[in-house]
């Protein structure tokens, strides 16, 4: 792929979320497995530390991974009951720090806009509630607050707990953090005592695999090593169960479903955009992809509250 294609997917995916706002269906089937790149020439993707780095064949991760996590497709429409609760990911909250790095830009969010985003929801009576909570309302065709929203962020990194949580905390928001649990303690990653404080505060700690692998890719065993080495980590950790699982890169198939049930996870999520949940769909629970320069307005449209005001404008 070249840098000039690259760029272009990026812009088009700027736009994804002000075309696909609210709608949360699609009219083909769920894709069973998502896309994976073989690799090729030398290229350049995001490294945890944010910096640019090369890989030469990447076996499981690399540019077209993240791209295709980048490129979300619609989830299937929902059959029976539906609730409707947008769920949002966020990977970095941070300056992405190499302006070159188009990809490290679609992964960031800068805590400015972080704050404006997080200030509109309470501005605009959006009330985050857990994923847990989510999960019980949709599988039982339950209520839920006004205006409910779900705040997730993947991999685990340490501006999550640096930068999020006190916005978060400022606000009375909870959120889920999917953990890479073999990447704990890297540089750019949460330590483990910053996971076992999210914990404490209130947050979820959910599984992300250990090593960030794309499952679809695994032979069998090994997918299910990766789930379940990092479900019984975390575990181990913190003390108590942890039930909630994200697939890295969106990348799974029916047995990754089968086993992350298994498992004793309640929930699985995908990176399928969707907002209307069945309790068909727990475990490929569908998300809306949150990065890169997303204008507040748009922000606004995603998570379907009203324009922002001029105040809420002004702020960022």
């Amino acid at each position: 792929m070249t840098r000039a294609r690259q760029a272009g997917i990026m812009a088009l995916l700027f736009l994804i979320p002000a075309v696909l706002a609210g709608t949360g269906i699609r009219l083909a089937a769920p894709l069973a497995v998502a896309a994976i790149g073989s690799g090729g020439a030398e290229e350049e993707f995001d490294e945890p530390s944010g910096l640019i780095g090369s890989r030469t064949k990447p076996a499981a991760a690399g540019p077209q991974l993240v791209l295709a996590e980048l490129s979300p497709k619609k989830a299937a429409v929902p059959s029976g009951p539906v609730t409707y609760v947008p769920i949002l990911y966020y990977h970095y909250i941070r300056i992405n720090p190499n302006p070159r790095d188009r990809l490290g830009f679609s992964l960031s969010t800068p805590p400015a806009m972080f704050r404006a985003q997080m200030q509109y929801l309470a501005d605009q009576g959006f009330h985050a509630i857990s994923l847990h909570q989510a999960v019980v309302a949709i599988k039982n065709h339950s209520g839920l607050p006004s205006r409910p929203i779900v705040l997730t962020f993947d991999d685990g990194y340490a501006d999550f707990f640096t930068t999020a949580v006190p916005v978060l905390q400022s606000h009375g928001f909870t959120a889920t953090s999917f953990v890479i649990s073999g990447r704990m303690g890297w540089a750019g990653f949460m330590t483990p005592s910053q996971v076992v404080a999210a914990d404490s505060m209130g947050f979820t700690i959910g599984a992300h695999t250990v090593d960030h692998v794309a499952l679809a890719a695994q032979a069998p065993a090994r997918a299910t090593w990766e789930m379940k080495q990092s479900k019984l980590a975390l575990e181990q950790l913190l003390g108590h169960p942890v039930v909630d699982f994200a697939y890295p890169y969106g990348s799974f198939n029916q047995y990754d479903m089968a086993q992350a049930k298994s498992l004793g996870f309640e929930t699985a999520a995908s990176t399928m955009y969707g907002t209307a949940h069945s309790a068909g769909q727990l475990f490929e629970l569908s998300r809306l992809r949150i990065g890169g320069g997303l204008p507040l307005s748009t922000f606004a449209g995603v998570v379907g509250g009203p324009p922002p005001t001029s105040a809420e404008l002004r702020s960022l």
